[in-house]
């Protein structure tokens, strides 16, 4: 649904079409007022906003200074002008600053209604073709290097697709493999020289490197590569159509470009590459390999290279690799996503109890990344670990006292539900304390009240605050406010001796002749014909 913008220096005017008309019927789910062009561009700047209508003629910011302003600051914003003045000049400056539609007042509805579906439309065509399939694809060639580093990224840190998903995402990326393809992935390390050049120029020589090993490795491999978070050049390396993966010719031009970069560009690099290992499932844990055999076998060796031989790591411990890979836990605690969360919990004992179901440092090592998620999440979420815990935090500080994968994952499945139970507890009140705060506001202002104001004295922006009024009273808070206005005016026709314009003020309402009309909607009969029964 579209939100629209009403703006008039006559506040009747906006309040008669902003509640008269049938909005929801073309497509506009929320309406916003605005009495001068100030307050107009307070509120786009607080709320997406569609479709502005606004008089031409109004103090300070005119009509036509406000398209112009919303035309330089959200050029997707359609505007339509409404003057009761039937000049030229208006019409052709209105024109050149791009408005949709130019009514003459008074406007039929009707007419109106055209006019803001015309304007849906032509929104609707602009959206259709910044997001066409043509448009993306251009897009995505002009920066397919960023996207390609991108999806590395999420392989090396362990994220998992889809057969159909990958196979999809490799045409689109222009690669040339498949899955299930055979690779080596090689990380380099820049050194020495390249250490002490500034950011730029250390950029410009990764950039030169990453030229030299494509010059080296064309004429039988295709690479693939990124920067990762440790500053390695990581590279994925995949034999030419239909060729058989050759470890030997990897050495031979890891040799080659050792040497280049030596000769050419003054500085050294060391590299470690894989074994064989298949594309894309072996990605994540042969780079957590390559690191671990980088910093044990290379450490702090200079112009040095390694290749991981078959099997080396059969023995070895590892880390759980659902512990580290994204979506990570504490995100998913911290964002109260907590189905995912549950997901997230039931991956990690799933491997624990897989892998390492006989290894207590296994056991330590996935409780000590829980406890520091929930810490993390629970603090930042501005509460403390000892109230969400209870007596169960006298024993934390006495250390873990697990002995199997059950009562470890029994007692993280207890701790998240307390956390859950809290953060929802406190949400409920929360947002009750905002309904009270509204409604306190409204019956005290209700000459003044508008959402607007209303979101202002309560520091929301406005379509959050129609959102939560919506979501916990089931009633809008236009609605509300007309009720509100309607029920104390009645009360006033009935038990105070003010004459109608008087009480039409009272509540708002500044044209007599619009309240007598809204009363009588509400009430089946005028505020005379009330006040005299």
């Amino acid at each position: 649904m579209y939100q629209l913008l009403i703006v008039d220096d006559q506040p009747d005017l906006v309040e008669d079409l902003a509640t008269m008309l049938p909005w929801e019927s073309i497509g506009i789910g929320s309406v916003y007022q605005a009495g001068s062009g100030a307050e107009a561009l307070g509120i786009m700047k607080e709320t997406p906003i569609d479709i502005v209508i606004s008089d031409i003629r109004m103090p300070g910011i005119s009509g036509l200074d406000l398209i112009e302003t919303i035309r330089s600051r959200w050029s997707h914003v359609k505007c339509i002008l409404l003057s009761g003045y039937n000049d030229f000049e208006y019409a052709q400056r209105a024109l050149k600053s791009q408005a949709s539609d130019y009514l003459l007042k008074p406007v039929e509805d009707e007419d109106l209604l055209q006019a803001v579906r015309s304007a849906i439309a032509a929104l609707e065509n602009r959206w259709l073709e910044v997001s066409s399939h043509q448009n993306a694809v251009a897009t995505l060639k002009d920066n397919l290097p960023i996207v390609r580093g991108h999806l590395l990224g999420d392989l090396l840190s362990g994220r998992r697709y889809s057969g159909t998903e990958w196979e999809k995402k490799l045409g689109m990326l222009e690669l040339g493999v498949r899955t299930e393809s055979p690779m080596s992935m090689m990380l380099l390390r820049m050194e020495d020289y390249f250490v002490s050049q500034s950011e730029t120029d250390h950029s410009l020589f990764e950039y030169a490197i990453t030229n030299i090993a494509e010059e080296i490795f064309s004429d039988a491999f295709k690479l693939w590569y990124m920067r990762d978070d440790y500053g390695y050049c990581v590279f994925l390396i995949f034999p030419k159509e239909g060729d058989k993966l050759d470890l030997l010719a990897i050495e031979q031009k890891m040799s080659h470009l050792q040497h280049y970069v030596k000769l050419y560009l003054k500085g050294t690099v060391s590299l470690a590459a894989s074994r064989g290992v298949r594309f894309p499932d072996d990605i994540a844990s042969v780079y957590e390999d390559l690191l671990g055999s980088f910093r044990q076998r290379i450490g702090g060796e200079r112009d040095f290279f390694y290749t991981l031989e078959e099997g080396h790591a059969a023995s070895e411990a590892s880390s759980l690799s659902q512990l580290y890979q994204p979506p990570l836990l504490h995100h998913l605690l911290e964002a109260g996503q907590w189905d995912m969360a549950d997901d997230k919990l039931l991956a990690i004992f799933a491997e624990l109890e897989q892998k390492w179901g006989d290894s207590h440092e296994h056991i330590l090592e996935t409780y000590f990344s829980i406890i520091s998620s929930l810490s993390y999440s629970i603090h930042k979420n501005k509460l403390w670990l000892a109230d969400i815990m209870g007596q169960e935090f006298n024993q934390l500080l006495n250390g873990p006292h697990f002995h199997t994968i059950r009562q470890l994952q029994a007692w993280t499945t207890e701790i998240v539900g307390s956390f859950r139970s809290s953060i929802s507890g406190r949400a409920q009140d929360s947002r009750s304390g905002i309904i009270q705060k509204v409604q306190e506001y409204a019956s005290s202002n209700l000459d003044t009240a508008s959402l607007q104001t209303i979101a202002e004295h309560v520091y929301l922006n406005p379509s959050y605050l129609s959102k939560v009024y919506k979501l916990e009273t089931g009633e809008g808070i236009s609605d509300y406010l007309s009720r509100l206005k309607m029920e104390k005016a009645a009360h006033m026709l009935r038990s105070s001796p003010n004459k109608i314009y008087e009480i039409a003020a009272m509540v708002g309402y500044q044209k007599t002749s619009y309240f007598i009309k809204v009363f009588k909607e509400r009430y089946g009969v005028t505020p005379q014909e009330f006040k005299d029964s």
